[in-house]
């Protein structure tokens, strides 16, 4: 038998299993363009349910309150900054200290350069006449020493501040002193 296909113009019929070219060009740039709209909505923050907060209108029927002990303007602070004599290191030692008060609360904030402690520990004091108040212990290393000390505002009386040298970590009294200063 004559193959009369070929003579007529006909095709040969195709082989089952194999998807064209197109059909798959088209499948990748339906893929590609949903995940490059997926990117923008997220990156946008418009993705719906994304849990992301933004500005919106308060709801309506709510009533303004004031809240005591706070002016219309704000909280007022007061701010001081402390100098420092080297009592112990004739010079070596260094230290600045700044304390912000007001409104209840009371923050310290001291730095100091010290030669290395040995195994010792740097401690901070507030005092005022006979009252010696711990702020606590020194961090740091080498010959950078800091100290961040938040409490309520009771210590904003207190106008001298110490630096020791603690050899005794335990007892609660100033040891070598290192540092005094005054606000």
């Amino acid at each position: 038998m004559r193959d009369l296909s070929n003579q007529r113009g006909w095709s040969k019929p195709r082989v089952a299993g194999r998807m064209p070219s197109f059909k798959v060009a088209v499948v990748v740039i339906l893929v590609l363009g949903l995940l490059f709209i997926i990117k923008q909505k997220i990156s946008s923050g418009s993705f719906i349910g994304d849990g992301s907060s933004g500005l919106s209108d308060a709801p309506h029927g709510l009533t303004p309150v004031s809240v005591s002990g706070v002016a219309d303007g704000g909280v007022n602070l007061s701010s001081d900054s402390a100098t420092f004599k080297d009592v112990k290191y004739g010079g070596k030692a260094s230290a600045s200290a700044t304390r912000t008060y007001g409104a209840g609360s009371f923050s310290l904030t001291v730095n100091a350069t010290l030669p290395n402690p040995q195994g010792d520990k740097y401690q901070v004091w507030l005092v005022s006449g006979g009252q010696v108040r711990d702020a606590g212990f020194m961090s740091g290393s080498g010959g950078s020493w800091s100290l961040v000390f938040n409490d309520s505002n009771k210590y904003s009386a207190y106008n001298t501040i110490w630096i020791t040298r603690e050899i005794t970590t335990e007892d609660e009294k100033p040891e070598q002193h290192v540092l005094e200063g005054s606000f």
